[in-house]
């Protein structure tokens, strides 16, 4: 990929959160030690080139959390934006682990030393909290918003139901986006209502895992498994991969009528609604790049119609 403008997509997250590209840098891979070291092929050298190139190319956010690597993600963000004068926005997360709501503001301070910033454009709750009541929760991190700790509240993994509760719970700050699992072969936040319900309340969606671990850029077949974690989830074995293929056919055919691949076909599926961003993960540039030719294009109506017909195919087939 060449030298292009930078990104015109911009959306503004749910209705009333910060406006950014319509694609942002996953940075979960970042903090774990194991996926970037040993042998894997890339280093902390190809996580410097992905932060510079992404600000090139005009990628206008990063998305994070204190528990990818225990804190070391959001560490190497910080080394980074300390080198450079731009200013990108900074989302992470907090794992409501105790049922203490003073661990959350603990967290929040951890997380802004870590990335050296005095606030935190987008505070997330990583997951419904286990035992902490969503009332304290809930309420400490509207009172992080109205010390000028955090800028936007967001949550993440959940549902309809517990993100009425977590609003119900905040007297004036409003709960901006839910990051969410969601591509094209992963649509429960469609069947569960979650999709329709965000769009009419003004919630925001980020779409993590949009290429689902790598099934939807076509780098797996029956005869080259994967190996390691994917290596035993029923979507990566051979006779889904065949089930498969016709989908990954149809999203390749779709790409290279607008000169692009599978992967970036997948990914404008889900920029199709205007209330959705995602955050693909991203290890080296040439990842990267290939992340950022999903925007600033759009699929036909025939196409999108191609598309489901042959999910439902797959999902007919016994798709997993």
């Amino acid at each position: 990929m060449g030298e292009r403008d930078s990104i015109k997509d911009r959306r503004r997250i749910g209705a009333s959160g910060p406006t950014v590209t319509s694609v942002g840098v996953g940075t979960w891979a970042w903090g774990e030690r194991k996926f970037w070291e040993f042998g894997k092929g890339y280093g902390r050298a190809d996580l410097d080139a992905v932060f510079a190139r992404a600000l090139e190319l005009g990628v206008s956010w990063f998305d994070t959390a204190e528990v990818y690597g225990d804190g070391a993600s959001e560490s190497i963000i910080g080394e980074l934006l300390a080198r450079t004068k731009e200013a990108p926005l900074i989302a992470t997360k907090v794992m409501p682990e105790r049922a203490d709501p003073r661990t959350v503001r603990k967290a929040a301070e951890g997380s802004l030393k870590r990335l050296g910033v005095e606030a935190i454009d987008l505070y997330q709750v990583h997951w419904p909290p286990p035992k902490m009541p969503m009332a304290d929760l809930m309420r400490e991190m509207e009172a992080l918003v109205d010390d000028g700790l955090v800028r936007a509240v967001g949550v993440s993994n959940f549902s309809v139901a517990e993100v009425e509760q977590a609003q119900g719970h905040m007297q004036h700050a409003r709960i901006v986006s839910n990051q969410v699992h969601y591509s094209l072969l992963h649509r429960e936040p469609e069947e569960e209502g979650l999709v329709e319900h965000h769009r009419r309340t003004g919630v925001g969606i980020i779409a993590y895992s949009p290429m689902e671990q790598g099934l939807l850029t076509g780098k797996f077949t029956p005869t080259d498994l994967p190996q390691g974690f994917r290596g035993g989830k029923p979507r990566f074995q051979a006779e889904n991969l065949r089930r498969l293929a016709p989908l990954l056919d149809v999203l390749a055919g779709v790409g290279k009528a607008h000169g692009r691949t599978m992967a970036q076909a997948a990914m404008a599926w889900l920029l199709k609604d205007p209330n959705v961003v995602v955050i693909p993960g991203a290890k080296n540039v040439r990842q990267l790049e290939e992340d950022v030719g999903c925007v600033d294009w759009q699929l036909t109506g025939k196409e999108l119609d191609r598309i489901e017909d042959a999910f439902q195919a797959y999902r007919e087939a016994g798709g997993a």
